[in-house]
């Protein structure tokens, strides 16, 4: 019987995807941490400070209430109407809250921006170095992950001309890109993502955008996806910027093409959470 389950319980073909290995550091240093051992920690993206006050205090008000049920799919009315407004506070944009979709983390986020926009085959670009979490969701997903190789010439950025000429070895169906970018930290101005965007969408590749590293930027302020194509799908987070990474929550900025496909992907469990 114990031999039958353990044939039952092989774990699928598709999870065979290789390990995070920043969270494999973490463990590790957690251990170091439990023996008495100061550690430095440089693996994680873990903000120095907490979260605001504000954000607290709104979490005590909610937990002593007494009731915490389930949300509407898409999330909780105000906080993406609120979601919605800084948009329009940051950059500029009305963004309608029926586009807005409140996620389990960016992770939960990008996990339902693929099945939203792409089938088990698709192939989907993303730029080397990269997250590696982009490759293992899309693996699991059953999609085939493409690294475009950057280096300084281009700021370790991927370009427009690059995408392209990936697309025509072997056609793409989508495109991740990040700005700023994790691990490199580089930044794409405005008028390079608007031509890779452009040559993109001219080619019918699907674009998302991981802003979650925006307002953290010295330079230059980054880009919004959403100012340059109403088309982009947009993933960000709480974690970061509002040094929130514990309280695993993140949006989307969807297209209204896919409004209805994320009502019906967030009734569902999410995995594969790290951010």
């Amino acid at each position: 019987m114990l031999e039958r389950a353990k044939q039952l319980l092989q774990p699928s073909a598709r999870s065979a995807v290789p390990p995070f290995i920043v969270m494999d550091v973490m463990a590790a240093a957690a251990r170091l941490e439990a023996q008495g051992r100061r550690i430095i920690h440089m693996e994680v993206g873990q903000p120095a400070a907490g979260a605001p006050a504000t954000a607290i205090a709104a979490a005590r008000t909610a937990l002593s209430s007494g009731r915490l049920g389930y949300t509407e799919a898409l999330g909780i009315a105000s906080l993406r109407r609120r979601i919605a407004r800084a948009y329009a506070e940051w950059h500029g944009l009305d963004v309608d809250p029926v586009r807005i979709v409140v996620t389990t983390g960016s992770s939960g986020g990008f996990i339902l921006a693929f099945l939203a926009a792409f089938e088990a085959g698709d192939r989907v670009a993303m730029a080397l170095p990269g997250y590696p979490p982009y490759r293992h969701i899309l693996t699991a997903l059953g999609c085939e992950p493409v690294g475009i190789e950057t280096d300084a010439s281009t700021r370790w950025s991927m370009t427009g001309e690059a995408l392209i000429a990936r697309h025509r070895l072997s056609p793409l169906k989508g495109v991740v890109v990040g700005s700023p970018a994790n691990p490199s930290g580089t930044m794409t101005t405005a008028p390079a993502l608007a031509e890779l965007i452009r040559c993109a969408e001219d080619a019918g590749i699907i674009v998302i955008s991981d802003e979650i590293y925006h307002g953290l930027d010295y330079a230059f302020a980054a880009e919004c996806a959403a100012r340059i194509s109403p088309n982009v799908i947009i993933v960000n987070s709480f974690s970061k910027y509002f040094c929130m990474t514990g309280w695993r929550v993140g949006w989307m900025v969807v297209p209204p093409s896919l409004v209805r496909a994320e009502i019906r992907r967030s009734a569902g469990p999410l995995f594969l959470i790290t951010r």
